[in-house]
């Protein structure tokens, strides 16, 4: 089947499959209303509507699907077709997603105590048309295996996605039953906690603690079990997982300093008072994401001896994207503490006055939260980052996300200085022009003088890394040739030992059968670097043989 003739009828698959689970889904539903309201309540229009869906719908996705059926039998390059595979796995990832809103719709009814009257007949009819749409595509899918490349990827995405999801919907859902439980503690006084507490949020948070643990499990431990050779998984679990956790447990900690701060300059004492409720969600949140992070961080610790130049990766994304946004919080921590110096100073100069408030508490009570915080996971992250770029070189030197960091933050304090020094230029000079050089020249600079400080040693420290990074040849031009490898699984290393030192990825295909790589020495992958680089053309192709590797310069015609 052609690649054209092959996107036109998994289309209109798709979509008359689409069509037909309307149409039953309006069946359904229109049954599900008349059984739990009325036998005389009778939607004409929702019946002539989904008997039309059922019906055109049915018959073109029939007759489409079995035309795509029988191309597809015996016919491996039409199972491990991308189009295939990107269909199968958008009808899955689209059922399962309406599936758990319609489970969670009718469990939650269940656990309400089933009143009649409340029957939800679009979650039962969606749960139903979903769930029998997922179950057959899986089962399709899981015949079929995963006989190429693109086929592994896309079935990957759909299970990363749900897996995201569905964590974070019982991660969400545990932090709220656990702060309707605090809330209703009788600490707060009988003002607070009104009405029950076994009301509509407390049942649909129990609700997707199971539909989502349930989808969770699924896919962490069912589908996606054994995938560690796979660079979306370390995408999931370093960036998605790990980093979000680490980033909402943080968040929850800054807010509990603040607050804790703001209460001990302004005199609260009373430990049952009103003010302390913020607790009842930052703790759940810190609790929830450190069992999430422990987790996980124990998952890929298990699995740091294979695969290592994806997980190398995924890992140096997190290490400089955390210590990317710890130093934010420092930094702005200082800055707002340097704030309070000036507003003091600018108070002491505009003469004596009478504070009828504490000015400085919230300000004050945040610096402290964002300093005690972004410090330690700054020097945490920065350590990490020293002592990798130690252990991997001018490897680690030249890495594309360690060029994106740094330039990153010299972009963003040489913007913030020049921005800094033209306000600083223009209060002076507009003060002296005007007559009133003195404190309100001052006062309009406060804000570019306390941002001039801190990011000042900031770009200097950055830039003179920067430095050394380009002394050791980092930022030198890079191979720019197009190396693929012709191998099976067992040529996983050799390609990392390669790359390392090529300082270049490598595009690998798959060969069908099997054909073990030759040990391979470090002088080998020496010469092997060697001739990739000398090789005339832009275009290098590995071959395995029996005898070692191959270097074929090419070009296409």
């Amino acid at each position: 089947m052609s690649t054209v003739r092959r996107v036109f009828f998994y289309t209109v698959s798709l979509v008359t499959l689409g069509m037909v689970a309307g149409g039953i889904s309006n069946l359904l539903q229109l049954c599900f209303d008349i059984i739990g309201e009325d036998s005389a309540f009778f939607d004409k229009g929702q019946l002539s509507l989904g008997l039309a869906m059922l019906i055109i719908g049915g018959a073109l996705w029939f007759v489409f699907w079995r035309a795509i059926q029988r191309q597809v039998s015996g016919n491996p390059a039409e199972v491990g077709s991308a189009i295939r595979k990107l269909y199968l796995n958008i009808v899955l990832l689209v059922a399962a997603l309406n599936g758990l809103r319609g489970a969670a719709s009718f469990l939650r009814w269940i656990v309400d105590g089933v009143p009649l009257d409340e029957f939800p007949s679009w979650g039962l009819s969606m749960l139903i048309v979903a769930g029998g749409m997922w179950y057959y595509h899986w089962r399709v899918q899981e015949q079929e295996g995963q006989p190429s490349a693109a086929a592994r990827t896309l079935r990957r995405w759909y299970v990363y996605i749900l897996s995201g999801f569905s964590l974070a919907m019982l991660a969400n859902a545990v932090i709220q039953l656990l702060d309707a439980a605090i809330f209703y503690l009788p600490v707060w006084g009988g003002d607070v906690a009104a009405g029950e507490f076994w009301d509509g949020g407390v049942q649909g948070n129990l609700t997707w603690i199971l539909i989502g643990g349930s989808s969770w499990a699924f896919h962490w431990f069912r589908m996606a079990r054994g995938d560690v050779d796979s660079t979306l998984r370390q995408v999931y679990l370093y960036l998605l997982v790990i980093t979000g956790s680490t980033v909402a447990g943080l968040a929850a900690l800054i807010t509990i300093l603040f607050a804790l701060f703001e209460m001990a300059f302004g005199g609260v004492v009373d430990i049952a008072s009103t003010d302390f409720l913020f607790l009842s969600w930052t703790i759940p949140t810190m609790l929830v994401t450190a069992i999430i992070w422990v987790y996980h961080r124990q998952a890929v610790q298990e699995e740091v001896a294979q695969v290592l130049q994806q997980r190398l990766s995924a890992r140096r994304i997190l290490l400089y994207l955390m210590s990317f946004l710890s130093l934010g919080a420092l930094i702005t921590g200082l800055i707002l503490l340097i704030g309070i110096l000036l507003d003091l100073w600018i108070r002491a100069a505009s003469g004596p006055a009478v504070v009828t408030s504490q000015w400085w508490q919230s300000q004050l009570s945040l610096s402290l939260a964002l300093i005690l915080v972004g410090m330690p996971i700054w020097m945490y992250y920065w350590r990490s980052v020293l002592r990798l770029t130690d252990e991997g070189g001018i490897v680690e030197r030249g890495a594309g996300s360690r060029r994106v960091f740094l330039y990153a933050v010299l972009g963003i304090a040489m913007i913030t200085l020049a921005a800094d020094l033209v306000n600083i230029v223009y209060q002076i000079i507009n003060g002296l022009l005007q007559g009133t050089f003195g404190v309100e020249v001052l006062r309009g600079a406060k804000w570019s003088l306390q941002t001039l400080i801190i990011p000042l040693p900031v770009l200097i420290y950055h830039w003179r890394i920067l430095q050394q990074d380009r002394h050791f040849g980092a930022e030198a031009v890079r191979l720019r040739k197009r190396v693929t490898m012709i191998a099976d699984e067992s040529a996983a290393e050799v390609v990392s030992r390669i790359e390392a030192k090529l300082n270049s990825r490598i595009r690998l295909l798959r060969q069908l059968g099997e054909l073990t790589v030759p040990i391979v020495s470090d002088e080998e992958i020496d010469r092997l670097v060697s001739d990739i680089r000398a090789a005339p053309g832009d275009k290098v192709m590995l071959v395995v043989t029996a005898g070692g590797i191959l270097v074929l310069p090419y070009e296409d015609k």
